[in-house]
C-alpha cells in the first residue's frame, strides 16, 4: 500500500494491538470507544438504519427523468446514494424501493440541498420487469404528466423537424398516404440534412482557420 490512509480505505489495515485470536477488528474498535461490540457493523454508516429495514446502496438511474421539484433533467446512468427498502411483494418477488436526494445543481436556490431538498423514489416492477418512478420525478417519456410541463419543440432543441405534425398524424392514420408521400418527404429530409452538414462544415473550417499559414 502507498499510505496508511489508502490501506484503511481498502480495509487492509490491521492495528498493531489487534489479536485475531481474541476477536474481530470491529470488536476492538468498539471496545476503544467504550461501546458494545454489537454496535460496530461491517457496513459502517450504510447500515445505520438497518433496524428500520433500510440499507444505503449505490443506485444508478435506469432511465432519463425530470425532477418535479427543481425541473432539471437527470440522465440515465447518474448514480446516487439511495436508501434501499422492501415495500411489498409481487407473488413471491420482493418490490424494492430506492429513495434518493436529487443531485441536480444549477446555482439557484431551487437546487440548494440544505434549504430546498427534493427526493426521488424509484421502485422495481417485477410484473413488467422494469422500474417505475413512485414520486419526486417523471420519466422523460411521460412529460405530459408533469404539472405545467411543456415538451420542447425541435427548434428549441436545435434539431431538424422531420415532418409536419399534421402530416405525421395523417401518415399514422392512413398508411397509403404515407406510402405515396414517402419519396417527397425523404427528399425534404435529405435536403435539410445536407444544409445542416454544410453549415457544420463551414463552422468547423472557420474554427480551424490558421491566419499564419501560407496560402497554397
Amino acid at each position: 500500500m502507498s499510505s496508511l490512509k489508502a490501506a484503511r480505505a481498502d480495509n487492509f489495515y490491521h492495528p498493531p494491538d489487534w489479536d485475531p485470536r481474541r476477536g474481530s477488528r470491529a470488536e476492538l474498535a468498539a471496545a476503544r470507544l467504550g461501546e458494545p461490540a454489537w454496535k460496530a457493523h461491517p457496513l459502517r454508516e450504510r447500515a445505520k438504519k438497518l433496524g428500520e429495514g433500510i440499507l444505503v446502496v449505490r443506485f444508478e438511474m435506469p432511465f432519463d427523468v425530470r425532477c418535479s421539484g427543481c425541473g432539471n433533467r437527470i440522465a440515465k446512468g447518474v448514480r446516487f446514494n439511495a436508501e434501499k427498502k422492501c415495500v411489498g411483494k409481487y407473488l413471491s418477488t420482493k418490490v424494492w424501493s430506492f429513495r434518493m436526494m436529487c443531485a441536480a445543481e444549477d446555482g439557484t436556490s431551487r437546487t440548494d440541498r440544505t434549504r430546498n431538498a427534493h427526493y426521488i423514489e424509484v421502485r422495481t416492477d417485477p410484473k413488467a420487469a422494469d422500474y417505475v418512478v413512485a414520486e419526486g420525478a417523471v420519466r422523460v417519456g411521460d412529460l405530459d404528466k408533469l404539472p405545467g410541463a411543456k415538451v420542447p419543440s425541435a427548434e428549441e432543441l436545435g434539431v431538424e423537424e422531420l415532418a409536419d405534425p399534421k402530416d405525421r398524424e395523417r401518415r399514422a392514420a392512413d398508411p397509403f398516404y404515407g406510402l405515396e408521400h414517402a419519396p417527397a418527404a425523404r427528399r425534404s429530409v435529405e435536403r435539410a440534412r445536407a444544409e445542416r452538414v454544410s453549415a457544420l462544415e463551414d463552422a468547423r473550417a472557420s474554427a480551424l482557420l490558421d491566419d499564419y499559414r501560407s496560402p497554397p
